[in-house]
């Protein structure tokens, strides 16, 4: 039935009917109307007092990845508090993750004055043209009325398909207008896209031909929740599988598993480049091949795509046949369309004992070379980042959600972290976005409070959000940051070293007298109210996360890491196109 409601009460009511239970926001001018309503649905929906729009915006797309069915909402003001969020939708736009933007703006009957917080040289309230790059939808409600068909298709277009953050721009007197409708249903799901049975037959008999397979697997898997049909046919052909660099591959493949190579590329593993670069036939599945899986798209080092022939399946079309010409395309769901080539292989073929094979003890020679060369660079250096990966590893639940930010951190934990469960993998990897680990893990926490949350950040990534420290600490949230401390840009440092002629400008924390800078941590998260942790050495770092999971609030473990070059980071197998001074 229709009843008489005012904007925010109708999109409140929305909300709690659809089973939204999260706004991440700050109060402002522009929507504090929205964040006053949310007091009265606070036994349904949790207000989470963020202390910046941008890491709430990760808030919420943590909160998703972590479940990947129900969307959060960022709420914001007008002006800057809504342009901060543009990295955020970016972040969760490239790895098709989604939250639900509710953004302030101004008054419509003031549109094109040039009034506070309007940009309007160009065009009057520029702000959705801006944003509309950024995001997957974007809806500027102009008149009360539009609400109950804009909320359901902004929801639906959140979900839907390959899924990616809205925004709803919502100007304040709106906000505030009566309204008589009814409350209307969330949107229905469309259920899965099932792929062509003609082109699933062909993949079948292009992999049951082939000599040496190699499944590579991207985020798609994980959205479709498809880890049971993905084994299933690796096992059923003995077909290696190698996850990507991007968002929340990891987990796609249960990585404990035999059948398990790491990842091609850059920073990715001699098993999986050189199976890649022999294989003769590729499955790759929910992929975008994207430069840093590729090793930039360069012949003969991670891909030879052809000869090697490609059968792409893919939920987004585009994504098919758009960076390496593909002998078989499935447009398709991860889940229904792995499952109906399983169905294909046998039908046409017989399942074998894959140990015995010629294929099987190649890959197996080669991962036993790799990990060999990782626990000998380990051994070299106790205290730099391979060996607290492992050392972290030993100390954290296979069941716990770790998230983790861009910088050599992110390199090497999606190098040699090892994942067990889908959604425990939370990485910022299309985007590489600084800061995301933390907020991300607060988010995935309130999305899965069963499961332990770490963030893995370095020391420079922390930073800049150590400020929702505080926003923890107000919701005795149990999050725990590891900052692996190497007190500056060391992956940039880095590349300085291998592609400058070793010129370092800007990436080690150093004064003009040479001496290094770096914050007094202990300091920063004691003056929050949280729990601290310091570790020097391997046994300090595993007994620090030990405790650090234990504790009822936020915990902070300050690992300090090895620096120095090459060291302070890994060994890589591929390439990664830059600029360098030895090229030019």
């Amino acid at each position: 039935m229709s009843a008489e409601f005012t904007g925010v009460k109708f999109i409140a009511e929305y909300f709690r009917k659809s089973g939204i239970k999260h706004v991440f926001g700050i109060p402002g001018h522009g929507n504090v109307a929205v964040v006053d309503e949310l007091i009265d649905y606070s036994s349904d929906i949790q207000f989470v007092p963020i202390k910046h729009e941008q890491w709430g915006g990760h808030m919420a797309d943590g909160y998703f990845r972590a479940n990947r069915k129900v969307p959060a909402v960022v709420t914001t003001s007008v002006g800057p508090g809504a342009t901060n969020l543009a990295t955020a939708l970016a972040t969760a736009y490239v790895d098709s993750s989604t939250f639900i933007a509710l953004t302030g703006e101004i008054q419509t009957y003031l549109f094109g004055m040039g009034i506070f917080q309007e940009i309007e040289r160009q065009n009057s309230i520029d702000y959705i043209n801006a944003m509309r790059h950024l995001a997957k939808r974007t809806f500027l409600v102009s008149n009360v009325k539009q609400l109950p068909r804009v909320l359901p298709n902004a929801h639906r277009e959140a979900l839907g398909g390959r899924p990616g953050p809205v925004l709803i721009d919502l100007p304040m007197e709106i906000q505030v207008e009566k309204i008589r409708a009814q409350i209307p249903d969330p949107p229905v799901s469309l259920g899965r896209l099932y792929p062509d049975p003609t082109n699933i037959k062909k993949a079948a008999e292009l992999l049951l031909s082939a000599e040496r397979p190699l499944i590579l697997i991207g985020g798609g898997v994980v959205m479709a929740d498809a880890q049971d049909e993905l084994v299933k046919v690796a096992e059923f052909l003995g077909a290696p599988v190698a996850s990507t660099f991007r968002g929340d591959a990891k987990g796609g493949f249960p990585e404990d598993h035999d059948l398990y190579v790491f990842s091609p590329g850059n920073v990715g593993s001699l098993v999986a480049n050189k199976l890649a670069l022999d294989a003769d036939v590729i499955l790759a599945v929910g992929t975008t091949f994207s430069d840093e899986t590729t090793s930039s798209y360069a012949p003969n080092v991670t891909f030879n795509i052809p000869p090697t022939k490609l059968i792409h399946m893919d939920l987004d079309p585009r994504e098919i046949g758009k960076n390496y010409p593909t002998a078989v395309g499935i447009n398709s769901d991860a889940k229904t369309g792995l499952a109906s080539l399983h169905d294909s292989l046998s039908h046409l073929g017989k399942k074998a004992d894959y140990h015995a094979s010629a294929h099987y003890q190649r890959m197996k020679q080669l991962k036993d070379q790799w990990l060999g060369e990782i626990e000998s660079l380990r051994n070299q250096t106790p205290m730099g980042i391979p060996s607290a990966v492992k050392i972290m590893r030993d100390s954290i639940p296979k069941s716990a959600i770790v998230s983790v930010s861009a910088g050599l951190p992110q390199e090497i934990m999606a190098q040699l972290w090892i994942t067990s469960e889908p959604r425990t993998f939370l990485s910022s990897g299309g985007y590489s976005t600084m800061g995301f680990a933390f907020p991300a893990a607060m988010g995935a926490k309130l999305a899965r409070p069963d499961r332990v949350a770490v963030a893995v950040e370095g020391d420079g990534s922390f930073m800049m959000n150590n400020v929702e420290l505080l926003t923890a600490v107000q919701l005795k949230l149990p999050v725990v940051v590891v900052i692996l401390n190497n007190f500056g840009w060391i992956s940039i440092r880095d590349l300085q070293m291998r592609n400058f002629e070793k010129r370092i400008v800007g990436t080690d924390f150093k004064d003009r007298a040479g001496k290094v800078r770096t914050p007094n941590f202990e300091k920063i998260v004691t003056g929050y109210d949280a729990e601290y942790f310091r570790a020097e050495n391997p046994a300090e770092l595993s007994r620090s996360v030990s405790l650090a999971i234990k504790v009822e609030g936020p915990a902070v473990v300050e690992a300090l890491i090895e620096n120095k070059f090459p060291y302070s980071g890994t060994k890589s197998y591929g390439f990664w196109d830059l600029p360098s001074r030895q090229k030019n």
